[in-house]
């Protein structure tokens, strides 16, 4: 599993009354829904088990997570460990807004998704600042780090990788090499229909997570 002291520290410290209660909403609002319908809008396995229950199947990134229906119990697959309250709601927020759009496969930047220019600053000192500091003079720290994480090369820069995020959730990013007049330059980019399977929060957060990810692997 990814995470930094951030993320560990959700895990083992009492948890903030914020993410317990956003996670409380998230159970609550999907109470009564359709697990099928919801398996088949965000691209993942639903599996029926015995006495009317179920279990999604979600991979996050590296990490393959069930969620089970209708407790809405989440593990990390195939051990018990109940991850972090962030990861739990990420995950059930994204059975919540996932509409099954098909991809556009047209990447912008994290301002261009509806009510993503507010958060543009913290995102931009936060996650994209995080990886152009380590890896904007530590190309090949970048490469194998994107490599280790399955990334696609893409042709958008002179290093770029695609992530399957989430199943309908792509993230991209992208590394400009500086030269004698330009400083290197980094980028996060994700499908122009994100908002469609996450809120705004939900992507400024799990693109955090592909930050902390990169930087452990690297």
């Amino acid at each position: 599993m990814c995470g930094d002291r951030w993320l560990q520290e959700l895990e083992d410290s009492p948890v903030p009354r914020n993410y317990r209660a956003a996670y409380e909403r998230a159970v609550a609002a999907m109470a009564g829904r359709d697990p099928q319908i919801d398996a088949e809008t965000a691209g993942v396995p639903y599996t029926a088990l015995e006495e009317g229950r179920g279990r999604f199947d979600i991979p996050l990134l590296n990490q393959a997570y069930e969620v089970y229906w209708p407790d809405l119990a989440v593990h990390e697959k195939g051990d018990d460990k109940e991850p972090s309250y962030v990861i739990q709601i990420l995950l059930l927020h994204y059975l919540l807004t996932a509409d099954g759009i098909a991809l556009r496969n047209q990447w912008v930047s994290f301002r261009d998704i509806p009510d993503g220019r507010s958060y543009y600053p913290a995102f931009r000192g936060g996650s994209e600042g995080r990886l152009l500091g380590r890896f904007g003079h530590d190309v090949p720290a970048f490469n194998a780090a994107a490599k280790a994480l399955s990334g696609r090369p893409l042709e958008l820069a002179d290093h770029a990788y695609a992530f399957d995020v989430l199943p309908r959730l792509p993230m991209a990013v992208l590394l400009w090499e500086g030269d004698d007049e330009f400083p290197p330059e980094l980028h996060i980019l994700m499908d122009s229909t994100a908002a469609n399977y996450l809120p705004v929060e939900d992507i400024a957060v799990i693109s955090r997570y592909l930050t902390v990810c990169l930087l452990r692997a690297a």
